[in-house]
């Protein structure tokens, strides 16, 4: 029976590629706004979408992105 290492796991499953994840404070840094306002978009399921690990919220970098790119202002020129 064959073994793999940790690292082999990873490298097949695209794991070493992956984006870590946001707190909540990082993502309030991120966007400028206050961390309260990030708490309150996630009650009220408004920001962008939130995942529980443990008891705190993390953010996934692309669904910030999508979230960010829904809300972008189209000008008329």
């Amino acid at each position: 029976m064959r073994r793999t290492t940790a690292s082999a796991t990873e490298a097949s499953s695209g794991a070493g590629s992956r984006c870590p994840l946001l707190s909540a404070r990082e993502l309030a840094d991120f966007l400028g706004v206050p961390l309260n306002t990030v708490y309150i978009w996630n009650h009220r399921h408004q920001g962008p979408r939130a995942h529980k690990v443990g008891r705190h919220l993390r953010y996934r970098w692309p669904e910030v992105e999508a979230w960010l790119e829904a809300r972008a202002v189209d000008r008329e020129v």
